[in-house]
This record gives structure tokens, C-alpha cells and sequence, in this order.
């Protein structure tokens, strides 16, 4: 799916390219990951993110064993038990359980602690590449530079820009589907 993508990518700016209008057009690539594995401060960032997520997962690991213990013992001797400590036992299960999903959340969630590591250790890195993407871009003329990884467009000249026109042609109607697309 993802070379689906890159070639999509590069057959639409091969279209642009062939077209008179756009003859001027200099476009460029960088492939992410050759950037993420060969620059040092990337590989020692990665490093640092991944000794990180080793011990979260450690400690997870360590949590699901201890439920898979308690749940293992409470199955085997539940029968020999007395009410009281059988209800005991369970909450003690249903607790670690509720540990268990926290610690998912606040850690590998959407909003967890590894997410935020993750802007700690790589957003400097990212930011020094996309800087250096950038200079070079500029030093070199170029109005895109494209990621031959992902497809995304990493740098832009402002003067391809037309996020202001088509505001301008949405507010006067021109965006409005009811003329069946075609234009008399």
C-alpha cells in the first residue's frame, strides 16, 4: 500500500513536470529512513526511545505474569476456600486488572508517557533534519522536496501556495457541488 502511494505520488508530479506551464518546476526526494539510520544523532535518539519502550514493556510484561499467577492460583484453590477470601482474592484480581489497563493508558495510550518521550528524545533530531531539509531545499532552488518513504511533501516554495484562493473561491460559491461539476 505504501509503494501504491509513492507511485501515485511520483506519476501525479511526472504529470506536472511533462506539462509547459510547469517546465520550471524543480522537485526533489530524501528517503526518511536512509536520514533516521545513517545520522548518528538520530541512531543514538532511536536508541534512547527504544531502551525506554523495553522497560515500559518490562514492566507490563511483569504485571500481565503477576495477573496470570494470582488467576492461576485463585482458579486452582477457589473451591477450597471461604467465601470471604474467594471475594477478597477476586478484587485483588479485578484491582490488578484495573492497574493493568491504567498503566496501558498512561503509558502506550494516545496521550501516554511514551508518546511524550517520544517528542522528547526525536523532536529535537526531527527539527535539526527538517531544518537541514529545509537549507537545502532553499540553497538549492528546489519548490518541493518529497519523503520517498511516506510520499509527504517535507518542503514547499509559499509561492505554490494556494490555500488562499481557494478560501477566496469557496467564500464567493465556487466550491458548491449543485452545477453537477461541470462549469458553463
Amino acid at each position: 500500500m505504501k509503494r501504491i502511494t509513492q507511485l501515485g505520488v511520483l506519476l501525479g508530479l511526472s504529470i506536472l513536470i511533462s506539462v509547459p506551464a510547469f517546465g520550471q518546476l524543480k522537485i526533489a526526494y530524501v528517503n526518511s529512513d536512509r536520514i533516521m539510520q545513517e545520522y548518528e544523532e538520530a541512531r543514538e535518539a532511536q536508541k534512547k526511545l527504544d531502551l525506554e519502550a523495553k522497560q515500559l514493556e518490562d514492566q507490563y510484561m511483569q504485571m500481565t505474569s503477576g495477573l496470570d499467577s494470582l488467576n492461576r492460583s485463585f482458579q486452582q484453590q477457589q473451591f477450597v476456600m471461604s467465601e470471604e477470601r474467594r471475594q477478597q482474592k477476586q478484587q485483588e484480581i479485578q484491582n490488578l486488572r484495573r492497574r493493568i489497563q491504567q498503566f496501558q493508558t498512561e503509558n502506550v495510550g494516545p496521550q501516554g508517557q511514551i508518546y511524550a518521550k517520544q517528542e522528547q528524545i526525536l523532536g529535537p533530531v526531527l527539527q535539526k533534519i527538517n531544518t537541514a531539509i529545509k537549507k537545502v531545499a532553499s540553497d538549492g532552488s528546489y519548490d518541493y522536496v518529497l519523503d520517498s518513504v511516506s510520499g509527504n511533501i517535507l518542503y514547499a516554495e509559499e509561492k505554490h501556495n494556494i490555500t488562499a484562493d481557494v478560501l477566496y473561491e469557496l467564500r464567493r460559491g465556487g466550491g458548491s457541488s449543485d452545477s453537477g461539476g461541470s462549469n458553463p
